[in-house]
């Protein structure tokens, strides 16, 4: 049965065009993508992101258990701090992205809804005499993004995924997702938070617009960009999820050899081209060979996995007759800038 967040209603009010990524019903747009675009850029604009899950996880051992079944630390998390991880598999596979958020009593993984339940059952797979429990949280997410975004919810710049818990049960945390300021807000039920914000003049921002900025930071999205057959360095999440200094944890082996002996076989990264956006699926083409695929577009701008040799900022390739230029994952830097 398709998911339809508790915000959809009032967004439809408002002007939203109803869309489905996958099983999850959501706000496309609000009749003009571009125009939502520039809200986020210039002042604030608030999302719906539906697609997004949140898995509750309690018991004692929480922290200890995640630890051990994730490429990020986990154990030294205190209440409002948090941290981007892959769970993987022993192949060193990624089974889901988390965003790890720590509260006093319970561990919220942030994670994609369509994929919520195939972790649960794969890290189940791992409790044996661990006092954890997992379930699937009722809570809503929104995303709320632009330069005066801090402001309106009385917060200061973060390192990415810092936050707090606010009252009402409302957990905000700074994300790094798109090519502006901004952060998530884990919602519990009932509480209509996004009326809140809108109400404050914020303008409703649709899953297309956020998709744009997405693209345009180079930040890889489960579905899309992400999935059971990519090693995290591949994705890119590298900077933000991957500590190997952590210890020993399930795929710790081969994410550790990669990172030892050699490097990811393909790679993500950002092209940039003039003309119309190809589609999902394109081939990238260097001389007479297929050296990627196309993971996502936006206007002038597309992600894809290229193979090793083809990965340097500046390289040319082709999608189909469309001559574009390899580029970095621009969020690295913004990262980077951050935490120095």
């Amino acid at each position: 049965m398709p998911y339809s967040s508790p915000f959809l209603p009032a967004l439809e009010k408002r002007g939203a065009v109803r869309g489905a990524l996958g099983d999850v019903l959501l706000a496309v747009h609000f009749g003009d993508a571009a125009k939502e675009v520039e809200a986020a850029r210039k002042a604030s604009a608030a999302i719906d992101l539906s697609w997004r899950a949140v898995v509750e996880m309690t018991g004692r051992d929480r922290a200890r258990f995640l630890h051990g079944m994730c490429t990020n630390e986990i154990k030294k998390l205190a209440p409002g701090q948090g941290c981007l991880a892959a769970v993987v598999n022993r192949q060193g596979k990624m089974v889901a992205d988390i965003v790890a958020h720590a509260t006093a009593n319970a561990l919220l993984l942030e994670t994609d809804r369509a994929n919520a339940a195939a972790l649960i059952d794969h890290l189940n797979r791992f409790v044996v005499a661990d006092d954890v429990a997992l379930k699937l949280s009722d809570a809503a997410v929104i995303g709320l993004y632009g330069p005066s975004a801090g402001a309106l919810l009385g917060m200061s710049a973060s390192p990415p995924y810092q936050g707090q818990m606010r009252e009402g049960g409302v957990f905000v945390a700074a994300d790094p997702a798109l090519a502006a300021p901004g952060f998530t807000l884990i919602v519990p039920a009932g509480r209509d938070e996004m009326g809140g914000l809108l109400g404050h003049g914020v303008s409703p921002l649709g899953f297309e617009a956020w998709e744009r900025l997405r693209v345009e930071n180079g930040f890889p999205r489960w579905g899309a960009d992400m999935g059971p057959d990519v090693l995290p360095m591949e994705a890119g999440l590298e900077p933000l999820a991957i500590r190997y200094d952590k210890g020993c944890y399930i795929g710790q082996e081969v994410i550790q050899r990669v990172k030892t002996y050699s490097e990811p076989p393909k790679t993500l990264v950002q092209l940039a081209f003039d003309g119309d956006a190809p589609a999902v699926g394109a081939k990238i083409v260097a001389g007479a060979e297929e050296v990627g695929h196309l993971t996502s577009v936006a206007p002038g701008l597309a992600l894809g996995y290229v193979r090793k040799e083809h990965k340097a900022p500046g390289t040319r390739v082709m999608i189909g007759t469309l001559s574009a230029g390899v580029r970095a994952l621009p969020w690295h830097a913004r990262v980077t800038n951050q935490t120095v």
